[in-house]
């Protein structure tokens, strides 16, 4: 509270909620495609997109120094951040900041990871009428898209095991909690610092969605996992062994 304060929408599109849309509101409005302008409409409107015209508002006369979309990704079976690569602003400093959020993101909880997501956009070809891509060219400053897993029946850690395995209300609830950590660790950079310095273990990684990747990922996931289960067990027997005596 001392570092930062919060503006929080928890929900961004009550209206299509209720209706059971998973993307657009009542007006048929896909949200993630009204921030901007495009060459077949005009947007945020009052009567289109109420709800991304006055959020804008809010933003602009608050300002912004990072910015959360928060949603739920149909393909990838993990958790991941969509950034700001294709944007006009992007260079070292949003890199930097990029690339240590991320990397304290993931050190912070086990289900965040820099691998696997969105292909980056070329250079200067992002979609401004996109969330993310909007307020980090407006506001010059670190926003991303926080994707959760719908298909999240890969869990990560014992503990997710445990709760039945798929990315369900807790585990969601400690991805958001764990945002905390990731932005005190860029906090001091966020304005004020041209080119962030951060450590090696810092450095932006380059997602990519490539299917091959993220099976072998899976895998490779799936085989630790395994280990762990296996010394888990393995620590159980000893336990028990060493507390049994022989009469």
């Amino acid at each position: 509270r001392r570092k930062f304060t919060f503006h929080v929408v928890p929900n961004m599109n009550p209206d299509g909620a209720v209706r059971g849309h998973l993307r657009t509101n009542a007006c048929g409005a896909n949200l993630n495609r009204e921030w901007a302008t495009t060459g077949e409409y005009e947007a945020p409107t009052p009567r289109r997109s109420p709800e991304v015209f006055h959020a804008l508002r809010a933003m602009d006369a608050s300002g912004v120094d990072a910015f959360v979309d928060v949603h739920g990704d149909e393909a990838l079976p993990v958790a991941f951040i969509a950034g700001a690569e294709g944007c006009e602003v992007w260079g070292p400093r949003l890199k930097a900041l990029q690339g240590a959020f991320v990397a304290a993101y993931a050190r912070a909880n086990p289900d965040m990871q820099a691998e696997l997501g969105y292909d980056p956009d070329p250079p200067l070809k992002a979609n401004l009428a996109i969330c993310s891509n909007q307020v980090a060219v407006r506001f010059d400053c670190l926003a991303v898209t926080l994707e959760m897993p719908f298909k999240g029946s890969n869990p990560s850690n014992l503990a997710a095991l445990s709760s039945g395995g798929t990315f369900q209300g807790p585990r969601a609830a400690a991805l958001g909690a764990s945002l905390l950590d990731a932005l005190s660790h860029v906090g001091p950079s966020l304005r004020g610092v041209a080119e962030p310095a951060f450590g090696e273990a810092d450095a932006y990684v380059a997602p990519v969605e490539d299917a091959a990747v993220v099976a072998a990922f899976v895998e490779a996931q799936e085989a630790a996992l395994e280990k762990e289960r296996q010394a888990a067990a393995d620590a159980a027997d000893a336990a028990s062994a060493g507390g049994c005596s022989l009469g």
